[in-house]
C-alpha cells in the first residue's frame, strides 16, 4: 500500500477544497438560503478574533518515536549520586541529543516536513547548574599500612531551567525573524556535508566563495541526504541558544552562594537539553548502536576495531540550525548601541531567583528546582512535602515537620556564622 507524504496529503486536501469551491461558485443549489447575515463584523472584531486564534496556536506534536541516546553527550550530563549521605539524591539532567529512526524519514518530502513543521519550532531547554563541593580526607586502614585518600564530596547540586528566556514558538509575534532564526550553513562554513569529516562547499574558502552561486537550503539538503546511497547516514538538526551572557549570570550567582558563608568550591555550568536531533537511516547496524548490543563490543573491547570502521563509513549531515536568541544588539538612529531582550534580562532572572538559590544552598539541595516557586517560604514547604516521609499519624507527622523545620533553621544559622561551612577537610 502506497504511503502519502504529509506534503502530498496537504496538496490533495488543498486540491479537493479548491474543487469544492469551484462547484459552489458555478452552480446554484435549490435549497440555498439567500438570507444575508444581520450584520457584518467590525474591523476591530475581525482583527481581535484573528489575533486571538493566532496567539492560541497549539504546539506541534512529534509523530515519530524519540529514541534515548546511548550515553550522555558530555561529562556535565552524567547522572551522579552524591557521596554526601545526608543528600544522596540522584541529579538527572536531560540529554543534549535525541535520536529518531523511521522508514518514512528517508523520503525528501517527509523529512523536510518533519524538520520544517516540527523540529524547527521546538525550542531547546537551557539550564543553569550550581554545584558546591569540597575535598574530604579519609583514612583507610589496611592490613599492612594505612592510606590517606581524598575524595570529592558534593554539598549541593541545584538545577534551574532558563526556558523563560526564550520566546514561545507558538507565539508568532514573539518568535519572529529577530528571535527565532532558522538557517542552513554557509558555503564557507566547515560542516558535515555528507561525509565523515567537516568540509566547506566546493570552491569555497574561509573568506571567499568562488564555487556555487547560492547556498543549498533545507529542501536541497533533504534531497541530498535521501538520495545518498550510503547505508549508514545521520542528519542532524541543531538548536542553539545565542545572546545569553553566561559570564554575567555566573558573576551574580557566586556572591549569592558566598552570602551563605559557603567556603567550598563552586562550579556553575550551562547545559542545554534537546539541543540536537539526530535522524538515523533505518539500518540494522544503526539499530544495534542504540540497543544492548553495543555493550558486548564495550566489554569485549571489540569497539577498538569497530569504532574506526563506523567513523569512516557513516555519512553525516550537520547543515541546518535554528538560533534561539535571548537578546540582540541594535543601533538607534543616533548611533547608540542598545540591547533588546526577548523576555527578561540576565540581571532580572537572577534577582527573581536570588532568595531561592540561597535557600537551596543552605538546605544542601540536590535536584531540579525548576518547579519550585521563587517565594522562599513556599519553596521550603514544597521541599518538605517532597522529602519528608509520612508516618500516617497526624500528631507524629506534625512533630516530625516541626523537628525538620528546627533542624533547617539551625543549619541556616550555623552556616551564616563563625568560619562558615563546606571547606576542605
Amino acid at each position: 500500500m502506497d504511503r502519502k507524504s504529509p506534503a502530498a496529503a496537504r496538496s490533495t486536501a488543498t486540491y479537493e477544497a479548491v474543487a469544492n469551491d469551484d462547484v459552489s461558485m458555478h452552480t446554484t443549489r435549490s435549497d440555498y438560503n439567500y438570507d444575508d447575515p444581520f450584520g457584518l463584523p467590525s474591523y476591530n472584531d475581525s482583527v481581535a478574533a484573528s489575533s486571538s486564534a493566532h496567539h492560541r496556536a497549539s504546539p506541534p506534536a512529534d509523530e515519530y518515536a524519540v529514541i534515548a541516546p546511548p550515553k550522555p553527550a558530555s561529562e556535565g550530563w552524567h547522572t551522579r549520586k552524591s557521596r554526601n549521605q545526608d543528600c544522596s539524591q540522584q541529579v538527572r539532567i536531560g540529554a543534549e541529543t535525541s535520536l529518531r529512526m523511521d522508514e518514512r524519514l528517508v523520503h525528501p518530502a517527509q523529512l523536510y516536513d518533519y524538520v520544517n513543521d516540527y523540529l524547527r519550532l521546538i525550542k531547546p531547554q537551557p539550564m543553569v547548574r550550581v554545584q558546591g563541593w569540597h575535598w574530604q580526607t579519609r583514612q583507610r586502614v589496611g592490613k599492612r599500612e594505612n592510606k590517606t585518600q581524598q575524595e570529592r564530596v558534593y554539598d549541593f547540586d541545584v538545577v534551574l531551567s532558563m526556558h523563560n528566556f526564550l520566546p514561545s514558538s507558538t507565539d508568532r509575534d514573539a518568535a519572529d525573524d529577530v528571535w527565532w532564526v532558522p538557517h542552513s550553513v554557509e558555503n564557507s562554513d566547515k560542516a558535515h556535508r555528507g561525509s565523515w569529516r567537516k568540509t566547506r562547499a566546493k570552491g569555497s574558502t574561509q573568506h571567499i566563495e568562488v564555487g556555487e552561486d547560492r547556498k543549498p537550503e533545507l529542501l536541497d539538503w533533504c534531497e541530498d541526504f535521501c538520495s545518498n546511497t550510503s547505508a549508514l547516514k545521520i542528519f542532524r538538526v541543531s538548536r542553539n541558544v545565542t545572546g545569553l551572557d553566561t559570564d554575567a549570570i555566573q558573576e551574580m550567582i557566586v556572591p549569592l552562594v558566598r552570602q551563605t558563608h559557603y567556603r567550598g568550591h563552586i562550579n556553575i555550568t550551562f547545559p542545554i537539553a534537546d539541543k540536537n536531533v539526530d535522524i538515523y537511516s533505518p539500518h540494522w547496524i544503526n539499530r544495534a548502536r542504540m540497543t544492548w548490543v553495543r555493550w558486548i563490543f564495550y566489554l569485549t573491547f571489540l569497539w577498538i576495531f569497530t569504532w574506526p570502521v563506523l567513523l569512516f563509513t557513516t555519512k553525516r549531515w550537520g547543515v541546518y540550525k535554528v538560533d534561539w536568541r535571548v537578546s540582540h544588539e541594535y543601533v538607534e538612529s543616533d548611533g547608540t548601541r542598545r540591547k533588546r531582550y526577548a523576555t527578561i534580562s540576565e540581571h532580572e532572572w537572577v534577582r527573581r531567583h536570588a532568595n531561592l538559590i540561597k535557600s537551596l544552598v543552605l538546605d544542601k539541595f540536590h535536584g531540579d528546582a525548576t518547579t519550585f516557586p521563587t517565594d522562599v517560604d513556599e519553596a521550603d514547604a514544597q521541599r518538605r512535602r517532597i522529602s519528608m516521609p509520612r508516618a500516617g499519624n497526624g500528631s507524629l507527622d506534625s512533630a516530625l515537620s516541626f523537628i525538620q523545620g528546627g533542624v533547617g533553621a539551625w543549619g541556616a544559622l550555623n552556616g551564616r556564622g563563625g568560619d562558615g561551612w563546606g571547606a576542605d577537610c
